[in-house]
């Protein structure tokens, strides 16, 4: 959704102008019939326009007046046309992704289960997908501003298609489960809307609010004003997409749609393809550093568009806290080889080192922590769970080559005194994520408990 003013919500019944009294009646909470909220249109000034899949609604007069300009032989306005024949497209290209189709709203109107687009002069925001469920597969219709003048984009033709094609994924969405995590919602739509329009920069404008919060956790509530964050969370599917397929956000949908959350939904998924949720969001972090002028090899096709992120001094001793899906960056010059560990629970943190040649981030050679490294170097810690409790780590030097403790147990040859872990051999990610990490335990070196303290700025 894209409007702060309007929920998505589930309704009862729709409008179309064609419909029987007897109809219109139980079809009520459209802008044609009744109004949806303060968004209706004057009465007897309306028309639509209708593709195969698709009808499009607009208002001839009052504050809802679309631009009523034409240059067709039929009379609708240019507006108009452009809006179904960029919703048209959507649907199609949804179903060519092997999305589930919306269903027809026949429930109102048995003769036209056109998916409807209703264009409204909005008070904020500038869309909003409404669900329709009646008992089984939930139908929706949108809403999109009527002109897009003064909204933000370069031209109303960029307007409606950054906001049709992101709408429209909220009606695919709604297919499969509705009220979905805010971040898995304007994310995805986000992202497959950058996927129908590649030369849309939607996508960009709203990254850095979500880079410029890397310690916040990916399904952390929404608090305030979240907009900006929840559709720079498109990164995320689109991480996933880059480095595990396409396929991988519908087959997220499909397992939410047997009741699993979108995290626990895309474990599993994960899974089937030989990684985890704990493994990737390490190198999803990196992915998020490896940005800006740090962008090289591997990583974001776009990198060098996007924001970076902020980093902390990479020193021995450095530590912190995360809660769930967080994490933390720091970079640093290792003047001779070292081996780079964690101190911390190995069920919630884990991380990565990404060398740096030229300034530039080399994610090809990203290794999993522990793992020896020399020279310009990032190192990323991330929160590998949901679980919003506190997880300190503390970030270890030593001596290049160590061998790991013996994974028998015990005493001080096995990592210290009381240490009663092990830890696993470091390993190479390949750029593509973390497809290196599927059944192997986050890395960490076990020592007697340090003191964490928590940084600021």
């Amino acid at each position: 959704m894209r409007s702060a003013a309007l929920a998505v919500a589930a309704a009862l019944g729709c409008a179309t102008l064609a419909a029987a009294t007897s109809a219109r009646a139980a079809c009520m909470g459209r802008p044609t019939a009744g109004g949806y909220g303060s968004y209706l249109y004057p009465e007897g000034e309306s028309d639509s326009f209708a593709t195969p899949k698709v009808r499009v609604h607009w208002a001839k007069s009052g504050t809802h007046v679309a631009t009523l300009a034409s240059t067709r032989d039929d009379g609708v306005p240019d507006s108009v046309a452009y809006a179904a024949e960029i919703a048209e497209d959507a649907l199609t290209r949804y179903a060519e992704m092997g999305y589930r189709p919306v269903p027809p709203d026949t429930a109102c109107d048995p003769e036209d289960g056109r998916f409807d687009v209703y264009l409204v002069r909005f008070n904020g925001g500038d869309g909003a997908c409404v669900a329709e469920c009646n008992g089984g597969a939930c139908s929706s219709f949108a809403l999109v501003d009527s002109t897009y003048q003064g909204r933000g984009y370069a031209s109303p033709q960029e307007g409606f298609r950054t906001v049709i094609a992101h709408e429209l994924f909220h009606a695919i969405q709604n297919v499969y489960k509705t009220n979905d995590a805010p971040f898995w919602a304007e994310g995805t739509a986000q992202w497959a809307m950058k996927t129908l329009h590649p030369d849309l920069r939607d996508f960009e404008r709203n990254l850095p609010s979500f880079f410029a919060e890397p310690t916040r956790s990916l399904d952390a509530a929404p608090t305030g004003v979240t907009a900006g964050y929840l559709y720079g969370a498109a990164v995320w599917p689109l991480f996933l997409a880059t480095t595990y397929g396409a396929e991988t956000i519908r087959e997220v949908f499909e397992l939410e749609a047997d009741g699993k959350t979108p995290l626990e939904a895309t474990d599993a998924v994960l899974a089937k393809k030989g990684a985890s949720l704990a493994a990737a969001y390490p190198m999803f972090g990196a992915w998020n550093a490896a940005t800006a002028k740090l962008a090289g090899t591997g990583g974001y096709p776009d990198a060098a568009r996007y924001p970076g992120v902020k980093s902390a001094p990479l020193e021995d001793g450095a530590s912190d806290i995360s809660s769930g899906l967080a994490y933390f960056v720091y970079r640093g010059t290792l003047d001779a080889p070292v081996r780079i560990a964690l101190e911390t629970d190995a069920e919630r943190n884990g991380g990565v080192v990404v060398p740096l040649e030229g300034g530039k981030a080399r994610l090809d050679r990203a290794a999993r922590l522990p793992a020896d490294a020399e020279g310009d170097v990032l190192v990323v810690v991330a929160g590998t769970t949901t679980k919003k409790t506190d997880a300190p780590f503390t970030i270890r030097f030593e001596a290049s080559g160590e061998a790991p403790p013996d994974p028998s147990g015990g005493g001080a040859e096995a990592g210290g005194a009381g240490d009663d872990g092990c830890r696993a051999a470091p390993g190479r990610l390949p750029s593509g994520g973390g497809l290196a990490l599927a059944g192997v335990g986050v890395a960490v070196l076990l020592r007697r408990p340090a003191s964490s303290r928590r940084k600021r700025g």
